[in-house]
């Protein structure tokens, strides 16, 4: 037989054993429940201070039917686009019998204007519309013919608002075989549209004063789509397509990384010259 002694201490190691397992589960259950408590108040933390506080929605910048493209001399577009498929042809009053497509979003919204206004007793004229990568190389190239150097009045290819199927020369009955300047924004169909675009989902593309922003003389005659809210949001706010472009992209560019916005921008690191070198330091 065993000892006895032998036994009772063997009882007593396994008692302990099993004490002080329990004692570690416990222990583990406690400290996997701070971990995760913790993770979520961090979470959460994080979460709350990178709270959406941007005009427009994320849905909306997500931009899934295209509407917010920029297109100017920093930002080509491809010669592809836009896809020929959203293309449709223009059947709205034209100020040439010339045919003329637009990207279907967006001439939805045009087709509601014309007719809304025309109610109001405000007779538009679609005087051009889609243009393609083709045709603006074509009308860049013989404008620089003519005039002998680039004088920016017609974009290069790949630069035309016009390219993306959104962009419109509207323009009123006596406009219809007139140069275009600024003075159109006089007349009561320009002051129509630039007091109601935006409830249709348009912009004044080229806004007077904002020249050295868009590289473009005022053109009060030249509607953009962009939506609704943010047309409404960006005409409020007399905001070029480019000025609202960088500004919604700093604005989810901040949310990402759990910041407001509209806080200030960190400043420029100011040059100072070393006492032990004549080199700059930034």
């Amino acid at each position: 037989m065993m000892d006895m002694k032998k036994v009772c201490t063997m009882m007593l190691a396994a008692a302990l054993a099993l004490t002080g397992a329990a004692q570690a589960e416990e222990l583990f259950e406690f400290s996997a429940g701070s971990a995760v408590t913790g993770s979520s108040a961090q979470g959460a933390e994080n979460t709350a201070a990178a709270d959406w506080n941007y005009p427009i929605s994320r849905e909306i910048l997500a931009d899934p039917d295209g509407v917010l493209v920029l297109a100017n001399k920093d930002h080509l577009l491809e010669k592809s686009y836009p896809d020929p498929s959203k293309l449709v042809t223009a059947t709205v009053r034209k100020a040439s019998s010339s045919k003329m497509q637009a990207r279907d979003v967006a001439y939805a919204a045009l087709e509601k204007m014309f007719t809304e206004a025309e109610a109001q007793g405000i007779r538009l004229y679609l005087k051009s519309a889609y243009r393609s990568y083709r045709t603006q190389e074509v009308m860049h190239y013989n404008r620089v013919q003519s005039m002998g150097y680039d004088d920016g009045m017609v974009q290069a290819a790949g630069a035309s608002d016009h390219q993306t199927g959104m962009g419109f020369d509207i323009v009123s009955k006596s406009w219809t075989d007139r140069k275009m300047n600024r003075d159109f924004a006089k007349t009561e169909e320009g002051q129509w549209m630039a007091a109601h675009c935006a409830e249709y989902g348009f912009i004044i593309r080229y806004l007077d004063g904002k020249e050295d922003v868009t590289g473009i003389y005022y053109e009060p005659w030249h509607l953009r789509y962009v939506g609704v809210e943010v047309a409404t949001y960006m005409m409020a706010n007399n905001l070029t397509l480019e000025e609202f472009t960088e500004e919604y992209q700093r604005a989810l560019a901040a949310y990402e990384s759990g910041e407001s916005w509209d806080a200030p921008l960190e400043p420029e690191p100011v040059p100072t010259f070393g006492d032990e070198t004549d080199a700059f330091t930034f």
